[in-house]
């Protein structure tokens, strides 16, 4: 009987590739999962430029979920000055990136051509301090491949995440 069940889920899985609604919320939030590491990992990279730190370990700091908490720290003035303006700096590249990213808001006229060319020079620049303050042991190539990732990762999990929870719950409920 246990058999026959088994059988049954792996025949529908492979009937219904990709529209299994579980397997896509699950992925969905395994992405932004990732999309929120990656994140925090840029903010503090281009952190470490501004104050002129250290290399940013990833595995000492992968997990520093504090740095999602300093927009409000920095609203309630908590933050020293230099750290205030690293914060500035971390998010603001961000921010950037992610309306870059999402693509709705646009600057028209005249102010146009100075945000495109504005924003790209800050993702350039982003994948730059991931390069320089983005430790990892495997030398050059492995930096390279770990700011490539972590760009990728930000551009796009975030919204493919978003995109499968919001299908999967659509597809629960019906």
């Amino acid at each position: 009987m246990a058999g026959r069940n088994i059988g049954n889920a792996v025949n529908y899985v492979a009937a219904h590739r990709g529209n299994v609604p579980i397997l896509k919320l699950v992925l969905g939030v395994v992405l932004l999962g990732f999309f929120m590491l990656a994140l925090m990992l840029q903010i503090q990279t281009s952190e470490a430029f501004i104050l002129n730190g250290s290399l940013v370990s990833l595995t000492a700091n992968a997990a520093n979920w504090g740095v999602l908490r300093q927009p409000v720290d920095l609203v309630q003035g908590k933050l020293p000055i230099d750290m205030a303006k690293a914060v500035m700096w971390g998010w603001g590249i961000e921010l950037v990136y992610l309306v870059c990213v999402i693509g709705e808001v646009t600057v028209h006229g005249r102010l146009g051509g100075w945000f495109k060319s504005g924003a790209f020079i800050l993702v350039v620049f982003d994948f730059w301090t991931d390069f320089q303050y983005g430790s990892m042991a495997s030398g050059t190539w492995g930096q390279v491949a770990f700011a490539g990732i972590t760009s990728f990762i930000v551009a796009f999990f975030g919204i493919l995440g978003l995109n499968m929870i919001w299908s999967a719950i659509t597809e629960i409920s019906h």
